[in-house]
């Protein structure tokens, strides 16, 4: 037991708590804060009982200002309210609030204070998020005991937790943009459609008790067989609206589901909320879309990518040529954010190498909206939590407030909507990751889709798990790879009939029987073989250009119409063919690329002083699968036609007509023409090249921009975060100074009220305070405040005031004595300390107390003893 809070600290030898959340467990209630949220914090709590919840506070708290937020909410409250410490276990009719430069989380009841992330070295900081963070974590450990809430403040901070709350089957609130100070937090939460209800803070206080009360935190199972009709119905109803059959989910994930929309709408018997739903389309939309909800997040598993990048990439790329496809399927991928993660560890582990291959990552979803979200690839900021500076700075692009991710990326990720327990597979995957999908289907369907992931997969392909999956009683399918990050590589040799992948047909009773007699494997190589070895005799020699006429693919021998030019070398087809190819090979390829059609042209080829008529043919191409446009440039040559020799000059030229002289004006005219056009055409590459180099130039300059407008994006946050930080300061500092105010009041009207001489002096033994009583029998006015107290020794004789306040303030204890004073009057003076309420010593506090008519009765009497 903590003797100063009240509360105990859990011991770590403490016994797990039952994973279904028994049912004296109670809520836990995260409430998450920033400018303006003080006063909605009083408001809630004023209002609230704390009977079956324990509240767990997360204000934006400067980090290096003490926070006397706990001390200001008890007074506005009256709710026990304390500074959470680490190991402190959470209790009910308790509010904990955190502490200022922390991250709070909690495991299985107890709360851990975590240093915030330090920012690394050349880096700027980046914004925290200690609301995500905390309710992330109590999401995890609480399941559909915890409850979230987003009260005033600017940013977004918030809607990530309420998303993880919502996903757990907890409840989540957001506060009414028109009753809060500042709306960007819960407009955030409730623009994300993460937010449950949208209230004042008095009508969440209200809905909190209502829910806590509710038979949903009792009862959350539907086991008798009338309640597990109205269940089938309503799992009816959503597959005739949808086409989507839950029937397949566990029955626990279902339950729960409609027991949170029940409690939502204080309706406390499911036949009433079949009744409401079968009448509200609305209603069924969103148990729809409860049902749907997975569990996501940007890099959310580090040490399974890691597992990725170091064990299995590199075997899947052992059994890849360049030019191969690596194709990655992601079925229930949610909103996208786990197919980005693995395709931008795949382009970390590639380099410079993943150009050499085409990547392919397919994303899947039954959610349609989820989907639409995902290829639009825009993400709040709050993603800063799961991704690094590097990669947010590699691999996204600032848009807004928003992260979008890079075009790179998006182009090697192909969202798509599917159902995986019913609808065809991808096929010939590399990789698999299916995480956290089989923990909501029944152990049957689990089998059936663990069926249809073995069949998509390559002979060599893995899958991977989520970390409380396993391949169960389909072992035969599968063999672990990585026990820890549950990867697995299929076993070719496993048993594939009986495979409903869900078009009607098994996809093993569709396969022809192979005749054992017959050796196929053989046929097919011979075949392959003879067509090979056709092209190599018959085929004509050729070449394969892309769109920028870059040779992609050289078939055949064509050493004698490509040569490579001096220089610098270049694989433009232009720059490799031959001299006296060049302006019918321009022509040709201009020709096919504007008709998109075959093209022929003949054309005369000039080598070592002898002319070949060659055929050029250009038929366009289109790759499958990238729909990249391609060119191909055959050389055709008839082997019949003999070379027309260009007969040498004799020493005695023949007599010429004035036709062939005409002839070989013509031709050099030709050669001149050709020279010319040669030159103009290497002067226009040379300018190309300058124009690119230029436009890369430019691109740096553009990227150096974008880099310096992110820098403002981050400072421009840290600048907004400051502003939240001294929005909650300068409430706490009104609330302190309105409670002085009053104190100073009420001190006033004491010291007014009170009939004795009273001065207080400080450590420095100067008059700070003195009661009206003292002002008119010491004769002292306002501006003897701040003078020395030795000016009270004209009126108290014989004593030197301040060295007795001086031995007081020193040794503690106090003096008191009877003293006669210049107006001839006895006095008792009292001198004690002065003590703060943290017991520190900041002066002395004097009192003369009018004692003369006692004093002088008393020697009266002793004067009349002495005479009898």
């Amino acid at each position: 037991m903590d003797k100063r809070t009240g509360t105990r600290k859990r011991s770590t030898k403490t016994e797990l708590k039952d994973a279904e959340f028994p049912e004296e467990r109670f809520f836990t209630v995260a409430i998450g804060a920033s400018a303006g949220g003080l006063e909605a914090l009083s408001n809630l709590l004023k209002r609230i009982s704390l009977e079956s919840m324990g509240v767990i506070i997360i204000q934006h708290l400067p980090p290096h200002h003490d926070s006397v937020l706990p001390t200001l909410l008890v007074r506005a409250s009256g709710q026990n309210i304390v500074a959470a410490e680490d190991g402190m276990e959470v209790e009910p009719n308790h509010v904990y609030v955190i502490p200022p430069n922390t991250d709070l989380a909690i495991l299985r009841g107890v709360l851990h204070l975590m240093p915030p992330p330090s920012p690394e070295s050349g880096a700027l900081p980046r914004p925290r998020h200690p609301i995500d963070y905390f309710m992330r974590s109590l999401a995890e450990d609480q399941g559909p005991r915890a409850i979230g809430v987003v009260l005033s403040g600017t940013g977004t901070d918030g809607t990530f937790g309420l998303r993880a709350i919502k996903e757990a089957g907890g409840i989540t609130f957001a506060q009414s943009p028109d009753s809060s100070r500042y709306d960007g937090m819960p407009r955030s939460a409730i623009d994300s459609g993460w937010a449950d209800i949208s209230l004042a803070p008095e009508g969440i206080a209200d809905e909190l008790m209502r829910i806590t009360r509710t038979p949903y935190l009792i009862h959350s199972k539907f086991s008798s067989p009338p309640l597990q009709e109205s269940v089938a119905k309503l799992i009816v109803l959503m597959r005739a609206a949808f086409g989507n059959d839950l029937s397949a989910y566990k029955s626990t994930t279902v339950e729960r589901r409609i027991a949170r929309r029940m409690a939502l709408h204080k309706i406390e018997k499911i036949t009433d909320y079949l009744k409401f739903v079968q009448t509200n389309a609305d209603e069924l939309r969103v148990l729809y879309k409860d049902m749907l909800i997975g569990v996501t997040a940007f890099f959310r598993d580090k040490e399974s990518l890691n597992a990725l990048k170091s064990k299995v990439f590199p075997r899947i790329l052992d059994g890849k040529e360049a030019g191969g496809a690596i194709r990655i399927w992601v079925p229930a991928c949610a909103t996208g954010e786990e197919a980005y993660s693995i395709a931008i560890s795949l382009l970390e582990f590639l380099g410079d190498r993943a150009q050499d291959y085409r990547l392919q990552i397919f994303g899947t979803d039954v959610d349609e909206a989820a989907i639409t979200f995902a290829r639009r690839g825009c993400y709040p900021p709050n993603i800063v939590m799961d991704v690094s500076p590097e990669r947010l700075q590699r691999f996204f692009v600032k848009k807004d407030r928003e992260f979008q991710v890079c075009r790179r990326i998006r182009d090697m990720v192909v969202f798509s909507n599917q159902n995986v327990t019913k609808d065809a597979p991808f096929s010939r995957l590399d990789l698999i990751s299916c995480r956290n999908l089989l923990i909501y289907l029944r152990a049957q369907i689990q089998k059936k889709v663990l069926r249809i992931l073995h069949y998509a997969l390559l002979p060599s392909g893995y899958l991977m798990l989520g970390t409380s999956e396993t391949v169960g009683e389909s072992a035969d399918l599968f063999s672990i790879f990585d026990r820890k990050n549950k990867i697995y590589s299929k076993k070719n040799g496993a048993p594939a009939a009986g495979l409903d992948i869900g078009f009607g047909v098994r996809y093993a009773d569709a396969l022809p029987a192979l005749d054992p007699s017959v050796n196929h494997r053989t046929t097919t190589s011979l075949s392959s073989l003879a067509e090979r070895k056709i092209l190599e005799l018959y085929a004509p020699p050729g070449v394969v250009v892309n769109d920028e006429l870059d040779v992609i693919h050289i078939r055949g021998r064509t050493g004698a119409y490509l040569e490579p030019m001096p220089g610098a070398p270049s694989f433009n087809i232009l720059r490799l063919a031959r001299p006296s190819l060049h302006v019918d090979l321009r022509r040709a390829i201009k020709e096919a690329q504007t008709k998109n059609g075959r093209t022929s042209v003949t054309c005369r080829l000039n080598e070592a002083g002898s002319i070949r008529v060659i055929e050029l043919e250009v038929v366009p191409l289109v790759e499958p699968e990238s729909k990249t446009r391609c060119l191909l440039i055959l050389f055709h040559e008839d082997s019949r036609n003999t070379p027309e020799t260009i007969p040498t000059e004799s020493k005695t030229p023949p007599v010429e007509s004035a036709g062939d002289e005409r002839l070989r004006e013509l031709e050099r005219d030709l050669v001149v023409t050709k020279e010319y056009l040669q030159s103009a055409i290497e002067e226009l590459e040379t300018t190309n090249e300058e124009l690119k180099s230029s436009n890369e130039e430019l691109q740096s300059a553009n990227e150096e921009l974008q880099s310096t407008n992110e820098e403002l994006e981050t400072s421009k946050e840290e600048l907004q975060s400051s502003n939240e930080e001294l929005t909650t300061v300068n409430d706490e500092l009104q609330n302190r100074m309105s409670e002085l105010q009053q104190t100073n009041d009420d001190l006033h009207n004491v010291l007014g009220g009170i009939g004795n001489a009273v001065v207080i002096v400080g450590l420095d033994l100067r008059i700070r305070r003195f009661t009206h009583a003292a002002e008119t029998l010491l004769n002292l006015v306002s501006t003897d405040v701040g003078r020395s107290v030795s000016q009270l020794n004209a009126f108290i004789i014989g004593r030197r005031i301040e060295e007795v306040a001086a031995r007081v303030i020193e040794h503690l204890v106090p003096a008191k004595e009877d003293i006669l004073c210049a107006d001839h009057r006895w006095y008792e003076l009292n001198v004690t300390p002065y003590k703060t309420l943290d017991h520190s010593i900041k002066g002395a506090v004097i009192v003369l107390l009018d004692i003369d008519a006692a004093k002088r009765a008393t020697e009266t009497d002793n004067s009349r003893k002495e005479r009898h």
